[in-house]
């Protein structure tokens, strides 16, 4: 293998990952997205604690609050 060749593609990986994703989510409303999203299951331990905090961040926002 010469040095110009690749062993791994990130640009053409990300670019389908990204096919694949626009394609499922394709015609769905925000409100679908977010449900989709919250559907798929996280293996990377950063990113889940990232989506935990996010929902309960999103939970404390709707709930009603006393100083309101």
């Amino acid at each position: 293998m010469s040095e110009t060749e690749k062993k791994f593609d990130a640009v053409a990986m990300m670019r389908s990952a990204r096919d694949k994703i626009s394609a499922e989510i394709e015609g769905m409303t925000l409100e679908e997205e977010l449900k989709w999203l919250a559907t798929q299951e996280v293996h990377d331990p950063f990113l889940k604690r990232l989506r935990d905090r996010a929902a309960q961040q999103a939970d404390a926002a709707a709930r009603p609050s006393a100083s309101r």
